[in-house]
């Protein structure tokens, strides 16, 4: 382990660490959250390339875009496949920030190198599989900075705020009756279809859900 500028690094990949090695390692995590390598195999290859020598310099395969703060709750966000940290924009772009990474349904990624802008508006982000959830269950899922709560039920997925109006705890912990959320702290029951509650001025905001090719996707 090697201090830097204040947090522990703890080494991920071994010396001479390959870039098979990188994309045998990356691409089972990127898959489960939507994603696969870049179809233009010679720019994974040049990334990948830059990941080992930033590797050897860094102590981890730091983004290649994006610059180190030495602050650990930032660059955290930067160490590659940062994917999790930025689901609402990579959803807009396509793909991640340098173009490494491309979402799943993408069939050619040849056009989706280097740093783009957001495209404005709404966008379906892939927050689950759909096995992820059983029936009756419910989770917290983080899309860029809004906390959510996801729930099965009936066969059907639904998305609303995760934050409880009475003490803000976390609803996507809390148990399902039926077409309900008790929340785990204290209580309360939303509706979690329509994000409603019984106490006055405490609805919860909804999102709206689609399941395509059994992957889960919630409007932000």
């Amino acid at each position: 382990m090697s201090e830097e500028r204040g947090y522990t690094l703890r080494p991920r990949f071994a010396p001479g660490t390959t870039v098979e090695d990188l994309k045998a390692y990356m691409a089972p995590f990127v898959a489960t959250l939507g994603y696969k390598f870049n179809t233009d195999d010679d720019f994974v290859r040049l990334v990948l390339e830059g990941e080992i020598e930033i590797l050897g310099r860094d102590g981890d395969v730091f983004c290649p875009c994006r610059v180190r703060t030495g602050v650990y709750s930032e660059d955290v966000k930067i160490v590659c496949p940062c994917i999790p940290f930025y689901l609402d924009d990579f959803s807009a772009m396509r793909k991640c920030w340098c173009g490494l990474f491309i979402r799943s349904d993408v069939e050619d990624g040849a056009g989706l190198h280097g740093v783009i802008e957001r495209p404005p508006g709404p966008v379906d982000v892939r927050v689950a599989a759909f096995d992820d959830l059983r029936d009756g269950e419910g989770k917290v899922v983080t899309v860029g900075k809004h906390k959510l709560a996801l729930f099965r039920v009936d066969g059907r997925f639904h998305c609303m705020s995760n934050v409880c109006r009475h003490w803000g705890a976390p609803l996507g912990e809390g148990k399902v009756e039926g077409t309900f959320v008790m929340c785990p702290w204290h209580g309360w029951r939303y509706d979690v279809r329509t994000g409603k509650t019984d106490h006055p001025d405490a609805d919860v905001k909804v999102y709206a859900v689609s399941v395509r090719g059994g992957e889960v996707f919630v409007r932000i």
